[in-house]
């Protein structure tokens, strides 16, 4: 089975040198637990550690499939937690599901895609939990605790993010809307994580019996900074929101101010159109009138009379002062 570590702790320490098949009895012979982190098991693996440690079916039903939302469920004496613990993978937020299966003398951890497995619980129990003995439900406090500790700094990396982007807006370098959209999606990816922390952390205290008052002051606190970081995210991503919005009505204002502009330009072309049509037609007659005029036939209207130059002169000037008159009437010139 693929362990990132095994271990038996009593006594606030970790038990050395117990080997993985005598783990169970030892925790019971010591008054301690068996902590078995798995990395990537398969099914059949699952199968065997569920029959192991005779697992409610509905458990063994959320353990065997992925994608399972953040939730913490009792069975019989056996509490199940799924949490998302979310990882910085180069510019997106990936959320990396951690079952945790936790009895009164056994506790088993299962990750995916982390090789070394909950390494940051295991090095928080050696160092100890002050004024908290070392149980499976301090485990999963720890659990609780680291997770929603990690919650929060992506939450506050991601509101400086924010805070950037919005000064640029009023600022010459105003950022891309993809930007925008990037930091609202991760911003979605970790609010899915951490929302559903507080009603996991008010679960788990009720599970608690009267003595562990200790820890139970303990879930308070982190009960209280899962509410902070949910507060900030629900209020980082409607501002992420208006900003997306902003960022579309000013594309959208840009469009039209081209738009605009390509209108007058046209506008502008059309009246020049107009004019040089206008002027076209104008000078069209006079030279309809002298291209007839100068044809070369032997017997013309008026070649013989004595004012026919004259004439076709003031021929020419009427056609193209009635045009005239008939294009600035209707201001095409």
């Amino acid at each position: 089975m693929p362990i990132a570590d095994a271990a038996v702790w009593a006594d606030g320490a970790r038990v050395p040198d117990v080997p993985v098949e005598r783990m169970l009895e030892t925790a019971a012979e010591r008054g301690g637990f068996a902590w078995f982190d798995l990395v990537d098991p398969s099914e059949d693996e699952l199968l065997a550690a569920a029959r192991e440690l005779e697992l409610h079916r509905l458990v063994l039903e959320d353990v065997l499939q992925r994608g399972q939302r953040p939730k913490l469920e009792p069975y019989d004496g056996v509490t199940y937690c799924v949490l998302h613990r979310v990882e910085q993978v180069g510019d997106a937020l990936v959320p990396r599901e951690v079952h945790a299966i936790v009895a009164e003398r056994c506790a088993i951890t299962v990750s995916w895609d982390r090789p070394e497995g909950l390494a940051d619980i295991r090095d928080r129990l050696q160092e100890g939990l002050e004024l908290l003995d070392t149980t499976p439900a301090t485990l999963l406090y720890a659990l609780l605790d680291e997770t929603a500790d990690q919650h929060a700094d992506l939450a506050d990396a991601l509101r400086q993010r924010i805070a950037e982007i919005e000064e640029a807006f009023f600022s010459e370098q105003e950022p891309a809307t993809v930007e925008v959209y990037l930091s609202l999606r991760r911003m979605v990816t970790l609010e899915r994580a951490a929302e559903p922390m507080s009603g996991i952390i008010e679960r788990s205290a009720a599970r608690l019996s009267q003595t562990d008052a200790e820890l139970r002051r303990h879930l308070r606190d982190v009960d209280d900074h899962a509410r902070q970081t949910a507060a900030r995210l629900d209020g980082a991503q409607r501002l992420l929101t208006s900003l997306l919005q902003l960022a579309s009505a000013r594309v959208a204002e840009r469009q039209n101010d081209e738009i605009r502009a390509m209108t007058e330009q046209q506008i502008v072309q059309n009246d020049q159109t107009k004019k040089v049509t206008s002027w076209a037609a104008i000078l069209f007659a006079p030279t309809l009138i002298a291209g007839i005029y100068g044809m070369n036939f032997r017997h013309l209207p008026e070649l013989e009379w004595l004012l026919g130059y004259p004439f076709a002169l003031l021929l020419m000037l009427a056609f193209a002062g009635v045009l005239y008159v008939v294009f600035k009437a209707r201001h095409w010139l």
